[in-house]
């Protein structure tokens, strides 16, 4: 093999490792997980049944073990949640995610309402959108509500299982 041939070819063998250097890292951006679909929820245990008072919105968060390259977050938040005890047996639960904007709603107390904060979005205790003579509710629909159950191994535990939104929807659309 000639001296010319010998080094072209290193030359080109050396393209391809630095090609190949910084082709794994973009490929490893491109199939990343934030690009992914979110795998499906479970539920997560949140309160006690006779922690909640009937007709009383209660505000609960979901914590979950996230994984992130090298590190692990043993309690990071995911999402808070309202839980209304209704009659002797039911729970209701709802995202505390507006369906306007993403602002998080509160309860207040003397109206009996939800309220987003931000544009003024208003809710009642069922998570039907409210609209007030005079006032115009900016949310597009009522607000998310999520599946909810009692623990089948102990009936006293309320579990929710948490999922996002897409908002400014007319109707509740599950984030992929």
């Amino acid at each position: 093999m000639e001296r010319r041939t010998f080094l072209k070819w290193v030359i080109h063998g050396m393209g391809a490792l630095f090609a190949a250097i910084l082709g794994l890292p973009a490929l490893a951006f491109l199939t990343d997980a934030r690009n992914r679909s979110a795998r499906a929820g479970e539920f997560k245990t949140v309160a006690r049944f006779d922690d909640l008072v009937e007709g009383v919105p209660h505000q609960v968060v979901i914590h979950e073990v996230r994984h992130d390259a090298w590190t692990v977050h043993p309690n990071d938040v995911i999402g808070r949640v309202w839980l209304i005890r209704g009659d002797k047996e039911t729970i209701d639960a709802f995202t505390t995610v507006c369906p306007l904007l993403g602002c998080s709603i509160n309860f207040v107390e003397k109206d009996k309402l939800f309220i987003c904060p931000c544009h003024g979005g208003t809710f009642e205790l069922t998570g039907q959108r409210l609209e007030k003579p005079g006032l115009t509710n900016p949310a597009p629909r009522g607000m998310d509500r999520l599946e909810c159950r009692r623990d089948p191994t102990d009936p006293q535990l309320i579990q929710v299982k948490y999922q996002n939104f897409i908002q400014g929807q007319p109707t509740a659309i599950p984030k992929a």
